[in-house]
């Protein structure tokens, strides 16, 4: 026996070890601050970390995470979404018109047999008062289509944030001095054959909207990575044979 070891005798009166309870979020009343910074970091949102049902219920409709939120991980997936397809696979010409309408002035809802088309790709939400309004991700929508014309820019990432799926990067063609905050798996995926470690070292391109009117409404699409290795292969014209 050392004088480290007492034997079996086992103290009654020592402390009791009790896991802290997490700190409540100081920007909702459904979740712990714990889980809405997982929320905001992932396409999941807040009800994807829980498993009880209950909970999935209280957490289901957090503003912390939610698509509609700006700023969160789910609504840079969704704005990038919005401009995918506007590009690739636009709606077609009716649905394009009220759009438009909506964006220019008021709209009266119920004689818009249309209307219920975009809402459910949410494009559109309806107002108090019952208006029919544009989204963030309609807005970027109609700016694909009709705005100013996107351009291939310069990407180069500045830093990397892993837990909140993000990174800073600098996009010349929208500013010379602002930032733009971008999804770290749109930059860092099997397309670009980059993992987050190599993101900083490489140079990247990205058709982006040089009019946007702020950082946080600069979308990239069609991201590439010009020091990716073309190998042809065996068989091919240029495989040696």
């Amino acid at each position: 026996m050392t004088i480290y070891d007492d034997g079996p005798v086992h103290e009654p009166f020592g402390p009791e070890y009790v896991r802290p309870k997490n700190a409540d979020c100081s920007d909702c009343d459904c979740c712990t601050a714990a889980l809405c910074a997982k929320g905001r970091a992932s396409l999941s949102e807040c009800a994807g970390h829980v498993n009880a049902q209950e909970l999935v219920e209280r957490v289901g409709n957090c503003p912390c995470s939610a698509e509609r939120t700006r700023g969160t991980l789910s609504w840079r997936a969704a704005m990038v979404r919005a401009v995918t397809f506007a590009t690739e696979k636009p709606l077609r010409e009716a649905l394009e018109a009220l759009l438009a309408r909506i964006a220019d002035g008021p709209v009266d809802g119920g004689l818009e047999p249309l209307l219920p088309k975009v809402v459910v790709r949410r494009y559109v939400k309806w107002a108090p008062g019952l208006t029919p309004e544009l989204t963030d991700f309609g807005r970027a929508y109609l700016d694909a289509r009709r705005g100013v014309p996107r351009v291939e820019s310069l990407v180069l990432v500045l830093s990397v944030d892993e837990d909140a799926r993000t990174v800073q990067a600098a996009v010349p063609a929208f500013s010379a001095d602002q930032l733009v905050t971008v999804p770290l798996d749109l930059l860092a995926n099997s397309r670009t054959e980059l993992g987050p470690k190599d993101l900083e070292s490489v140079t990247l391109y990205a058709e982006v909207n040089p009019g946007a009117r702020e950082a946080d409404d600069v979308v990239l699409t069609k991201v590439r990575n010009p020091a990716m290795a073309v190998t042809a292969r065996p068989g091919s014209p240029d495989g040696g044979q």
